[in-house]
C-alpha cells in the first residue's frame, strides 16, 4: 500500500448470514439422486483446492519476503529482483505458463530519474529582421522532451492545444496559460498542454504566460525543471516545452512582424509565417533502470472461455532501508505491506494448480512492482499487457491481508459490480472461514486510488481489492514477519480462491452496475 497514513482499524459489526431454506429449524435436503451425487463429488475439488493453503505456507512465504536478506524490496534493488526470482521459480514450480516478455516470467518496465540539462538549454527566435536569444530563467523556462532540438518546424498559434487536432502535428504549437505559476491550478494545466502537446504530435510547446508572472517565477519553473525529480514510469516520450514570460513573447513576436495580442485573440489556428525558432531542452538521465513485474497464466479448461482471463495481483516491494528507527533498525521488511499478499498470490496459484481441471476461464497470476512509488508496475501491465486487455473480466488485488480483526476483511469496490455480491455469497457459503465480509470502513482516506486494482479500474475491468486496514506498523521497520496473523492471511487467501474460482467457473463474465461505473469513470478520469 502506497503513501504513509496509519490508522486504526474499527471494529466490524456486519454479520454475513449463510444457510439455506429451513423447516422448523432443520435445513429442507432434496433425495439425492446419482446425478446429484457426482455434481456434489465435483463441487469439492475447489473445497480440496482451498484447503491446501495453510497458515504454515502463508507463514513460511511471508518469512522469506519479509526476511532481511531482501532489504525491503524497494523499487529498484538487488532485493526486489531477489523476490522476482523467488516468485518465478514458485510459478515455473507449479507447471504455470510464462507470460512475460521473451517467453520468461519477468516483464521488464523502464524507470527513469531525470532531469533539464540546463547548460544545454537554449531558445531562440526571430524573422526578418533578425534573431533573438532569450535568457534561460529570466525570459524563460524549460521542461525537457525529445526531440532534444527542434529548428525550422513551421509554427501555429492556437487558443488552447486540441489533442487530436491534425495540424499541429510535426509543428511548434504556441499556446497561452493564465493564472499565477506557483498555483496548484497552475501546474494541473501545464501536465494537461504537455499531454495534449505529445497526443497531438507537436515538435514542442511554446507557453506564453500570464503577464503577472514574473522573472522570479520563471527562475523558480527552471529550477523546478532542472532538480532530479521521483522516478518516473518509462523513456520521456513528451516533446519539450518553454515557458516564455510574457513581455519577452511579446517583443519577439513584433521583431518578426506579429501582434501577439492579436494573435491570441484569434479563434482559428493562426500559422505565424516567416517566425523563425531554434529551441534545445535535452534530458539528464540521473538514473535509468528496468524494474521487474512476474507474470504467469493458467489456461482454462473451456474452449469457449479460455480467451478470458481472471488478474490476480499483489505488489512484491516495499519501501527498502531508510534511516534507522530508536530501536536500530533501517530495513522496512514490509511484512504486511505486502509480503501477506504476495503470499497469498502464490498459495491461490498454487490450490489452482493442484487441480485435476482448472476453471473454464483462464487465470493470470501478476506480482507488480513499483506500487510504492505510485503505483508504476500496474500502470505499465495495464497499458501493456501481455495477453489481451480487452479479454480481462475481472481483478481480484490483495494488499496487507494479515493483521487486525482476526474475522473480518474489507473488501473495496464491491459496491460498483456484480462482484460485490458475489464475494458475499461466497463469504456466506463458507462459513467454516469464519469472515466477515466488510465495504470501504475509510472512505476518506482514498484507498480505491492507493493500491493496483485501480490501475484495472481505469480500464473498465471489474476490480475487487482484499485489505485488511493499517496499523502502528505500516510503513515501519516493525513490519515484521513474526507479527503476521497467519491464519487470518490463509483464511482470506481461501476466500480469495473461492471468489477467483466462481468468476472463473461461471458463464456470466462480471458486470458493472449502470451506476457503478460511472462512479468508477470519474473516479480514474484523471489515470486514464
Amino acid at each position: 500500500m502506497n503513501a504513509r497514513m496509519p490508522l486504526s482499524f474499527l471494529a466490524l459489526t456486519t454479520v454475513v448470514a449463510c444457510g439455506g431454506p429451513m423447516l422448523q429449524g432443520q435445513e429442507v435436503r432434496p433425495p439425492v439422486s446419482q446425478g446429484d451425487r457426482a455434481a456434489t463429488q465435483a463441487s469439492t475439488a475447489p473445497a480440496r483446492a482451498a484447503a491446501t493453503i495453510t497458515p504454515e505456507d502463508m507463514q513460511r512465504r511471508i518469512a522469506y519476503l519479509a526476511s532481511d536478506e531482501l532489504k525491503g524490496r524497494d523499487t529498484p534493488s538487488p532485493g526486489l529482483d531477489a523476490a522476482a526470482d523467488y516468485i518465478a521459480k514458485e510459478f515455473a514450480r507449479l507447471g504455470l505458463r510464462p507470460a512475460g516478455d521473451d517467453g520468461s516470467y519477468i516483464q521488464r518496465y523502464a524507470l527513469q530519474r531525470r532531469a533539464l540539462a540546463a547548460d544545454q538549454v537554449r531558445f531562440s527566435i526571430g524573422g526578418t529582421a533578425g534573431a533573438r536569444t532569450l535568457v534561460a530563467g529570466k525570459d524563460y523556462a524549460a521542461m525537457p522532451g525529445v526531440p532534444a532540438r527542434v529548428s525550422g518546424a513551421p509554427v501555429v498559434a492556437v487558443r488552447s492545444l486540441d489533442p487530436n487536432a491534425e495540424a499541429l502535428r510535426g509543428r511548434i504549437a504556441v499556446t497561452y496559460l493564465a493564472g499565477a505559476a506557483t498555483s496548484r491550478d497552475f501546474f494541473r494545466a501545464l501536465q494537461g498542454v504537455r499531454a495534449a502537446g505529445e497526443a497531438a504530435g507537436v515538435a514542442a510547446t511554446i507557453v506564453v504566460l500570464d503577464p503577472a508572472v514574473s522573472e522570479q517565477d520563471v527562475a523558480r519553473l527552471l529550477e523546478l525543471n532542472t532538480e532530479t525529480g521521483p522516478l518516473a514510469l518509462g523513456e520521456l516520450t513528451s516533446p519539450p516545452v518553454f515557458l516564455v514570460r510574457h513581455a519577452a513573447a511579446k517583443a519577439v513576436f513584433a521583431q518578426a512582424g506579429h501582434d501577439l495580442d492579436a494573435v491570441r485573440a484569434a479563434t482559428a489556428p493562426t500559422e505565424l509565417h516567416g517566425l523563425t525558432v531554434e529551441l534545445s531542452a535535452p534530458v539528464r538521465i540521473d538514473r535509468d533502470d528496468r524494474a521487474p513485474n512476474v507474470v504467469a497464466v493458467l489456461p482454462g479448461s473451456d474452449p469457449a472461455l479460455r480467451d478470458e482471463y481472471v488478474v490476480f495481483s499483489a505488489h512484491m516491494d516495499h519501501v527498502g532501508v531508510r534511516n534507522m528507527n530508536a530501536s536500530g533498525d533501517s530495513i522496512f521488511n514490509g511484512a504486511d505491506d505486502n509480503a501477506s499478499g504476495t503470499s497469498a498470490l502464490l498459495e491461490v496459484a498454487e490450490a489452482f494448480a493442484s487441480m485435476e481441471t482448472p476453471p473454464a476461464r483462464s487465470l493470470v497470476f501478476l506480482a507488480v512492482s513499483g506500487e510504492e512509488k505510485g503505483l508504476l508496475g500496474s500502470r505499465y501491465y495495464s497499458d501493456h499487457p501481455t495477453v489481451p486487455i480487452e479479454k480481462i473480466v475481472a481483478n481480484i488485488n490483495v494488499d496487507m491481508i494479515g493483521r487486525n480483526a482476526p474475522d473480518s476483511i474489507v473488501v473495496i469496490g464491491q459496491e460498483y459490480s456484480s462482484l460485490g455480491p458475489l464475494v458475499r455469497e461466497v463469504a456466506a457459503a463458507n462459513p467454516d472461514l469464519g469472515l466477515t465480509v466488510a465495504p470501504d470502513l475509510w472512505p476518506q482516506e482514498r484507498f480505491f486510488f492507493r493500491s493496483d486494482h485501480f490501475n484495472f479500474a481505469r480500464k473498465d475491468i471489474p476490480a475487487l481489492f482484499f485489505f485488511a486496514g493499517v496499523h502502528e506498523d505500516y510503513h515501519q521497520p516493525s513490519d515484521e514477519a513474526e507479527k503476521i496473523d497467519a491464519d487470518k492471511a490463509a483464511r482470506v487467501a481461501r476466500l480469495i480462491f473461492l471468489t477467483a474460482y466462481e468468476i472463473a467457473s461461471r458463464p456470466q463474465a462480471p458486470t458493472w452496475t449502470e451506476e457503478g461505473l460511472r462512479e468508477v469513470r470519474a473516479l480514474t478520469a484523471g489515470g486514464r
